[in-house]
């Protein structure tokens, strides 16, 4: 969450030709209304299963660049699917920078009504929570404040080159 996979993803799905699809946006469509208020209307139980839905879809296609909502890797099902459809990308982002973003935006669901000491104690915990499943991902990328998208995207593009 807030870590910079939509646009991140965008830029980097734009370097290299590829279309680029976001599960956030893709869900909110089918819902025809905001994560927020499927949270509010629906559960969570309700979001996840839509976003199993889409990352069934969407894991069937080649060559497109994917960003994932956070909590997307913690259901087994959607790991198996992930893994199998090309290369994972973790962008490792600082918690200040976290929740300076995180602070300055209306439509996350799981920090609404939090005070700032609770939402940077959310962040953390799920951070501690998501670590484990992040890890999975075949590459880590460490993205500072002070990184601009186009260095991350370079850095990126660069490394994949190099190791692949």
């Amino acid at each position: 969450m807030a870590a910079g996979k939509t646009a991140v993803g965008k830029a980097f799905a734009r370097y290299i030709g590829w279309p680029f699809r976001d599960t956030d946006i893709l869900i909110e469509e089918r819902a025809g209304k905001s994560i927020t208020d499927i949270f509010k209307e629906d559960g969570e139980k309700a979001f996840r299963e839509l976003e199993r839905q889409i990352i069934a879809e969407i894991t069937q296609k080649k060559n497109a660049i994917v960003a994932l909502g956070g909590g997307a890797v913690t259901q087994e099902h959607n790991w198996k699917r992930i893994e199998k459809s090309g290369i994972t990308i973790w962008l490792k982002t600082p918690v200040d920078v976290l929740d300076q973003r995180i602070a300055r935006q209306t439509h996350r669901p799981l920090m609404a009504n939090l005070s700032p000491q609770q939402r940077r104690e959310k962040i953390v915990t799920m951070l501690e929570e998501r670590r484990a499943y992040y890890q999975r991902a075949q590459f880590t990328f460490c993205r500072p404040a002070t990184s601009s998208i186009d260095e991350t995207v370079q850095h990126i593009f660069t490394t994949l080159l190099e190791e692949l």
